[in-house]
């Protein structure tokens, strides 16, 4: 390309937040409160919506601005649950847990429709259905198993595509074939969000912003929470911090790998063009271990393409020229096509490669995302208040799954560097192998 690959207004910030940006709010923080909810993200204002519905009053406090974590910067692909089934997280689950582990992520994916529906968010969530594309014909081996697994446990409309078949789906002759699942969507992750803070606060939720929790300990009947803005009661706490979790919650904290993930977004492109590279406006991955993830925006104007590029991305703007070299040999005709933003976003990893609730001593906890955020977190919230509340009274799937410890090193996943390594490499063997 010839020159800079930046616009002349590039913003080091996510695309997202154009149309709704996080927000502060500097509310006085009350003595007390029946529900403390920590994170201020999909998961915990999923939660202070339940709450609500349930007649209490939650205090939600983020370190950040409203929302202005993940889940205002993700590339918001909603799943109906098909994830965990394709990534291979499913082995070895008991039958009854796989069952309930799919009827949860199918019931949270129409939930997060029936939410955006109801805060009347026209455009927010759009069906669009979501190809996985082989990055070599190896891959397109495991296609026909998975559409198989996808359609008996989790009752999905699937169809593996030949590379003959991928021109009316994606204008690209990088990849070699695809699963095509119908049952997922497309989310304007920030003005869901920031609708969503808009509507507990409304109904009385008392949200606060850079306000972070150092402490929180047993107290009587309820716990002594100590803030960077004071001190408070609560009779209940909730952790929905997810990657952000900190030494407040040391127990969790081991338990989560924080990976980040970075995303760009090109400058509008030529009228008509975004349709002619993806005719039906799907959400897009690929098989690679370190996987390519990229989708239109929802003005059809724009590609948004993410990954973790390297061992060690960066900044945003580094990453971003990674990312752009990505995007070119997907389609090298946006070679001339600038960028106008470049972000990142931290994922919360665990073990399993599943969400986990659960209790420890600093309270309740809804956490680990696995890249699966948009669609998973506000149900998670949503059922780790009915626990709490008493409104739920059996243990969720989410808490029969073993939550295991992490080698982290004072909470760094030092190790993360090292798999993207390991990962480039296999991936890099695949390609080599193939003859690619």
């Amino acid at each position: 390309m010839s020159g800079d690959i930046f616009a002349d207004d590039f913003k080091v910030a996510p695309y997202w937040w154009e149309d709704a940006a996080p927000f502060h709010v500097t509310a006085s923080l009350p003595d007390e409160a029946e529900l403390l909810i920590v994170g201020a993200g999909f998961c915990g204002l999923g939660a202070a919506r339940r709450a609500l519905e349930l007649g209490i009053r939650p205090v939600v406090l983020d370190s950040q601005a409203i929302a202005g974590g993940a889940s205002s910067r993700s590339g918001a692909m909603v799943s109906s649950g098909q994830k965990f089934l394709i990534t291979g997280a499913s082995a070895g689950l008991d039958s009854d847990v796989l069952s309930d582990l799919t009827s949860a992520h199918a019931e949270a994916f129409g939930h997060v429709r029936a939410l955006a529906s109801s805060l009347d968010m026209e455009g927010v969530f759009q069906a669009s259905g979501r190809l996985f594309l082989a990055a070599v014909p190896q891959h397109m081996r495991r296609f026909g198993e998975l559409a198989r697994r996808l359609s008996e446990t989790g009752g999905l409309t699937t169809r593996v595509l030949g590379r003959q078949d991928l021109s009316a789906e994606i204008a690209s002759s990088h990849y070699h074939g695809g699963l095509l699942v119908e049952e997922f969507g497309g989310l304007h992750p920030a003005r869901f969000a920031m609708a969503l803070a808009r509507d507990v606060a409304r109904r009385g939720a008392i949200l606060r912003s850079q306000t972070a929790v150092k402490s929180v300990r047993r107290e009587g009947n309820g716990y002594r929470v100590r803030t960077s803005a004071g001190d408070m009661r609560a009779r209940e706490v909730l952790f929905a911090t997810n990657a952000y979790t900190d030494g407040s919650l040391p127990s969790v904290r081991r338990r989560l790998a924080s990976v980040g993930s970075y995303m760009l977004a090109t400058a509008p492109l030529a009228p008509g063009m975004v349709d002619a590279l993806m005719p039906g406006r799907r959400m897009f991955s690929d098989s690679k271990r370190n996987l390519w993830y990229f989708r239109p925006t929802p003005d059809g104007t724009r590609i948004l393409f993410g990954a973790r590029p390297g061992l060690s991305p960066g900044d945003p703007e580094t990453a971003a020229r990674l990312l752009h070299r990505y995007l070119t040999r997907v389609w090298p005709e946006l070679a001339e096509v600038r960028i106008s933003h470049a972000w990142t976003g931290a994922v919360a990893m665990t073990r399993s490669h599943l969400q986990h609730i659960g209790q420890h001593e600093g309270g309740w906890f809804a956490v680990g995302c696995n890249g699966s955020g948009a669609a998973i977190m506000p149900w998670l919230g949503r059922l780790a208040v009915e626990r709490m509340l008493g409104e739920r009274t059996t243990p969720t799937v989410f808490e029969r799954l073993p939550f295991t410890r992490l080698p982290n090193a004072g909470g760094w996943p030092w190790y993360v560097p090292l798999a993207a390594g390991a990962f480039g490499f296999m991936d890099w063997l695949d390609r080599t192998q193939a003859g690619l």
